[in-house]
């Protein structure tokens, strides 16, 4: 028959090794990775490119919800997921390590990025206020607010242009 002191120290021992296999699964084994890029001026045109598809879509979306042919509540959603894929390129600019030729640039497509996270958000909130009842007649002043954050992100995107190496 197994004694007390045996079940105690056989537990004891599972504990330890489940533990032990627990903290090694849990700890990373690469700290730091990251992607390499080598083609930096790929990498920002492919950025671009993306950026420039989630703008058609936003800006088509943003024309549905002012006919009232869309949803305020699918336009939010689709808001939603461009803002999640905006901030996504945003992540690869920061994490670029662009060398020194490239970061101005990079730094103001990053900017360009911002802005229209920006405007982004107060699409959102604009379809909010239609949603609660409020005619977009009476938004104009959000309107021409929005119109400014665009426009912001646009000449953030044309810098980007102009300081590419």
């Amino acid at each position: 028959m197994a004694t007390k002191k045996g079940i105690i120290l056989t537990a004891i021992i599972l504990s330890i090794i489940t533990a032990a296999s627990f903290s090694i699964w849990f700890i990373p084994q690469h700290e730091n990775s990251s992607f390499v890029i080598s083609d930096y001026r790929s990498e920002l045109d492919s950025i671009k490119e993306r950026h420039g598809i989630i703008i058609k879509e936003i800006d088509d979306d943003w024309k549905n919800l002012l006919a009232d042919s869309l949803s305020p509540d699918d336009f939010i959603a689709r808001a939603q997921i461009s803002s999640s894929q905006i901030n996504s390129l945003l992540s690869e600019i920061i994490e670029s390590r662009a060398p020194q030729e490239w970061r101005e640039s990079y730094l103001n497509y990053g900017e360009a990025l911002k802005k229209y996270y920006d405007y982004l958000t107060e699409t959102i909130v604009i379809a909010n206020k239609v949603k609660s009842g409020i005619s977009i007649d009476n938004l104009k002043e959000e309107l021409q607010k929005l119109d400014i954050m665009k426009k912001e992100s646009e000449s953030f995107t044309i810098k980007a242009n102009e300081t590419k190496p």
